[in-house]
Order: structure tokens, then sequence, then C-alpha cells
């Protein structure tokens, strides 16, 4: 690999750390699942294996790739979902979506569509920060938290 090409993936990599990471940092302030090392570690991750297989795999597989990441990265965040079944309370669809919208922006920049990439970062941060007291809101508000409108139940 010539050193033109380890220079742009370093470069692509330290970015999707750095978005990451402020990302992480900002769900553990505010105390959710999906800190700054599991949000980094599945940006980062997704960023290198789509690196790899964009410089290394004929473009016909590159879809398979992905889905890979896609497919993997679903696993975790269905581990980060609970339900309680007293209280039919689904808890962890923000942290499982954070999770898989990591994965998804690492994905595009380690595929060197960085411009795309840093985008999806700064909206995952943005709707993890402004929509999340406007959801409090609602919810104060409206109070019509029934066991019938269960989310899993449809």
């Amino acid at each position: 690999m010539d050193l033109l090409l380890q220079s742009q993936t370093l470069a692509l990599l330290t970015l999707t750390f750095v978005l990451s990471a402020v990302i992480g940092v900002e769900r553990e302030w505010h105390g959710h699942g999906c800190g700054i090392r599991p949000c980094v570690l599945v940006a980062v991750g997704a960023a290198a294996y789509s690196n790899f297989v964009t410089g290394r795999l004929p473009d016909s597989t590159w879809g398979a790739g992905f889905g890979a990441i896609v497919t993997g990265v679903g696993f975790l965040g269905a581990g980060a979902i609970l339900k309680e079944d007293r209280r039919r309370v689904v808890h962890g669809l923000s942290t499982a979506a954070t999770i898989w919208a990591v994965a998804i922006f690492g994905l595009l920049i380690g595929a060197y569509n960085v411009t795309s990439g840093a985008t999806l970062a700064v909206l995952v941060l943005l709707v993890n920060v402004l929509l999340r007291p406007a959801a409090a809101l609602i919810a104060r508000r409206s109070k019509l938290r029934r066991t019938t409108d269960d989310i899993l139940d449809g």
C-alpha cells in the first residue's frame, strides 16, 4: 500500500474517531447507553472495514461488504433494546438507532464519502441533542401512553 493511500486512510479513521467521540460524549454526558467507547468502536470499525472493502475488493462485492456491517450492527442494536413486560415499556430504541447511525456514517467516511458521512454525524448529534427536549415536552403534554399503544403491539 502506498504512502498516500495510507495517509488518506489514517485521515478518514481520525475524522471518524473525532465525530463518533463527540456523539459518544453527548450520550455519556446525559447518562444514556452507547457512550463514547461503543460509538467510537462501532464507527471506526465500520470505517476501517468499508475502507478495506472499497480499496481491496471489486466494486461488485461492495454491497455484500456493506451489508455485513449493517447486519452486525443490527445485532448490537438489538442487544440495546429492553422491554419491561410488567409495564409494557420499551427502552433503548434511541441507543440502538444511535449505534446504527454511527456505523453508517463510519461506513460512508471509510468509503471516501466524507461529506455525506460527516453530515450524517452532525445530524445524529443534532437529533440526540435538540430532539430529546422536544420529545420530553411532547410526552409531558400528551400523557396518552396507554398499554394498548405499545410500540411492539403495532
